[in-house]
């Protein structure tokens, strides 16, 4: 089976199908990733209490697999919602997304 290159973005049905609010999907995940870091950057913890579970995963398979750049622009100790302390959690900064292939509309 083929790899394919680290740029190259696919257009499968997944890319393309809109996800409820609560799925667990890769894409889905990837959608809220690039939502939430478009408003500024974010922790970690900013992301997994918006529904991404593994952020440091999808980063990376975003800005290898898709043609993104996001990158760790800190590491801060924070606290979460129930007090304990997180030392060296990361902070993600949205530098640049890829670029959208536009789709001509065929006139019916």
């Amino acid at each position: 089976m083929k790899t394919p290159a680290p740029t190259e973005v696919k257009t499968s049905a997944a890319n393309k199908r809109k996800f409820s609010q609560k799925s667990t999907a890769t894409h889905a995940q990837y959608e809220r990733v690039e939502a939430m870091l478009s408003t500024g950057q974010k922790s970690t913890i900013d992301l997994r209490r918006g529904g991404v579970m593994m952020p440091a995963a999808r980063i990376k398979e975003m800005n290898e697999r898709h043609g993104y750049v996001i990158q760790r622009v800190d590491l801060r100790d924070l606290y979460d919602e129930e007090g304990y302390l997180h030392p060296r959690v990361a902070i993600y900064a949205l530098i640049e997304c890829p670029a959208r292939a536009e789709v001509a509309e065929v006139p019916a």
